[in-house]
């Protein structure tokens, strides 16, 4: 059991560090796309150095995250070797071709850096959009996985859990499961979401700490890019995240019921928010009248599903509700703050210049740091005792041998290293890159 329990904490750890490092890899193509577009459409040499400086920050966090993505895929064979005996039946077509957007990726972006003043600027923008589509399309790919595992299609379920033989095979049944779409398009959103609110609130920092108008510029320009791509994330985040709720119920009822909270099923249900469980009950919350009804049927007097349908042995662990909470209210929090800058803005007030939006973004960027993590666990978490939902438990999954825990710490100790020594890689880039110089080169 302990070894079981390592395995689950190493494997979330690790994600937990590669998903941050992966929304970087995700939004920093973008904004260099958008940067060099801009300088080469404005003829103005600061969004040149915009994209210059920061795909040099790209290919650092490209090579680490490489690490640590060679990392999670080692994890993922070592530590759950059922489960990927399954996978390479059924379902592997994603991660093989995951790999080829990987060498999309490297490939462009190694040109791309190379060819910095040997190109015509035209051209050279160019090389920057496969690297886009190759980090999009590796984050659909390893998401249709996750989508597998919740909704699991392909094969022959009743015969596999009669006799553990995999029959009926469709391999391509991966790409399409139920779950498939509307879990790429939240992903993708609250990934981009995460990715420029970072960045975001970097410059916003940079800005307000800066004296210097040459750097201020440099800063604010690149505020200007990033600020309409936090505001169009936010909108798609929030939008898939109410659909994914809406599916939830059909394709995942217990999951649905232990984030909302639902001991029995019911009609004209209402959202509870807060409550905490204990002696067989929730105390410590208050009820907003059928609107959890509304937002899963889009009906008042629909019917939701409640956990008392299922044996107590599949019943998710019951703090999935407040971690839904807390989603739904920095979700919300994050969409206020993106209206809060429009509105500064029609009001004619400097939202590149004002510390109160540099505070809005400095607290969306926290925000959909949290949002992205703490949606990932708690969907993970809302999944079990199950690996691959109503198929393979964690436990079956799971390798038991004391004889990874040396090595599997080892990796531990790299993943908890792996972001203050990038931070500290990337800090020494910067400051030793001259902006005055390189803006009239």
């Amino acid at each position: 059991m302990i070894e079981i329990l390592f395995d689950r904490f190493l494997m979330g750890f690790s994600l937990f560090i590669h998903i941050i490092l992966a929304s970087l890899g995700m939004a920093l193509p973008v904004f260099i796309l958008i940067a060099e577009y801009l300088g080469i459409r404005k003829f103005d040499n600061y969004y040149t150095v915009i994209a210059k400086r920061f795909s040099i920050v790209l290919a650092v966090l490209f090579a680490i995250g490489t690490a640590s993505g060679s990392l999670v895929a080692v994890n993922i064979t070592v530590l759950w070797p059922k489960f990927m005996a399954l996978i390479g039946q059924v379902a592997i077509a994603p991660f093989y071709i995951e790999v080829f957007a990987f060498f999309l990726e490297t490939i462009f972006l190694a040109i791309y850096l190379y060819s910095w003043g040997k190109l015509p600027k035209e051209k050279h923008m160019l090389l920057m959009i496969p690297v886009v589509i190759g980090g999009a399309l590796s984050a659909m790919l390893i998401t249709m996985i996750n989508a597998f595992m919740n909704t699991p299609s392909g094969f022959n379920v009743n015969a596999y859990l009669a006799n553990g033989t995999l029959t009926g095979i469709d391999p391509l049944a991966v790409f399409n499961t139920p779950s498939t779409w509307i879990e790429v398009s939240h992903v993708l959103s609250t990934s981009y979401l995460a990715g420029f609110t970072i960045l975001a609130a970097y410059f916003a920092i940079k800005t307000f700490l800066s004296k210097e108008e040459e750097k201020s510029k440099y800063y604010k320009k690149s505020l200007a890019i990033l600020i309409p791509l936090c505001m169009i994330a936010a909108i798609f985040a929030i939008y898939s995240g109410l659909s994914s709720i809406a599916t939830l119920m059909n394709l995942q009822p217990e999951k649905f019921a232990a984030i909302e909270a639902n001991l029995n099923p019911m009609s004209n249900a209402p959202e509870m928010i807060g409550g905490i469980f204990f002696n067989g009950s929730y105390h410590y919350y208050f009820l907003i009248p059928r609107l959890q009804s509304l937002l899963a049927t889009g009906s008042f007097n629909g019917t939701v599903p409640g956990l008392n349908q299922f044996p107590t042995s599949t019943w998710p662990p019951l703090i999935v509700h407040i971690m839904f909470d807390l989603l739904v209210f920095i979700g919300f929090a994050i969409g206020i703050a993106m209206l809060l800058l429009v509105f500064m803005y029609f009001l004619k007030i400097d939202i590149l210049s004002d510390w109160r939006a540099h505070a809005l973004l400095v607290l969306s960027a926290l925000g959909s740091v949290f949002l992205l993590e703490n949606g990932w666990v708690m969907s993970e978490l809302a999944r079990q005792p199950w690996i691959i939902y109503n198929v393979m438990l964690v436990s079956d999954a799971a390798n038991p041998s004391a004889v990874i825990l040396p090595i599997s710490v080892l990796i531990f100790l790299f993943y908890l290293a792996i972001i203050p020594l990038t931070c500290i890689v990337l800090i020494r880039i910067m400051s030793a890159r001259d902006l005055s110089k390189e803006l009239t080169q």
